[in-house]
């Protein structure tokens, strides 16, 4: 079991994400719920960029929260985690949003992870006046990102296309579809 600690982002002081080796849960008739079987020790992942959503690919998992500036406003960050040697890489900018807000991770075709962050207008960037958005495409394959899109609302929902080359994302209320390729827009 993976359990994120979003750290400042929800008012504590450093973000992580700890691994609790959990054996099978089998609950006989008429038993009353117990504790969680752990079966050895817990490891903790100090995560530099935010940890308040994840999404697992075989040994590697991708964290993504808001992590407190010098001036008080948080900014968005990607955190690559190598669940194989425990360790997280440096966080990589991603669109902001808001401290624990709901934000929406999915892969796509072309080695892309797409992002969605809401409360995009409460972040670093858009106090700022710098570009920002709240859907990123990042290149898992580069380990880059390739793109933040203009805003154009709160990213709600993401939906792959596989096979296709193209994701479906609802933003401010409108369905968007983008290229998994170049990340495009698509009519």
């Amino acid at each position: 079991a993976y359990v994120l600690n979003c750290g400042p982002e929800c008012g504590g002081t450093a973000s992580s994400v700890s691994l609790l080796p959990v054996g099978p849960i089998i609950f006989q008739p008429n038993q009353i719920s117990g504790k969680l079987p752990i079966t050895g020790g817990i490891t903790t992942i100090p995560v530099p960029g935010g940890a308040s959503n994840a999404l697992i690919d075989s040994s590697t998992m991708y964290v993504v929260g808001q992590q407190r500036q010098n001036d008080g406003l948080f900014a968005g960050n990607l955190t690559v985690l190598d669940l194989n040697a425990n360790t997280a890489g440096a966080a990589t900018p991603i669109s902001d949003g808001s401290p624990g807000a709901m934000s929406r991770l999915i892969l796509a075709d072309d080695n892309t992870l797409w992002i969605g962050m809401t409360g995009c207008t409460n972040g670093e960037r858009f106090a700022k006046g710098l570009p920002y958005g709240c859907l990123t495409m990042y290149d898992t394959s580069a380990k880059a990102v390739k793109m933040i899109e203009p805003y154009l609302g709160d990213a709600t929902g993401i939906a792959d296309v596989t096979g296709l080359h193209k994701i479906y994302t609802a933003e401010g209320g409108q369905v968007y579809i983008y290229s998994t390729v170049d990340g495009s827009a698509l009519d």
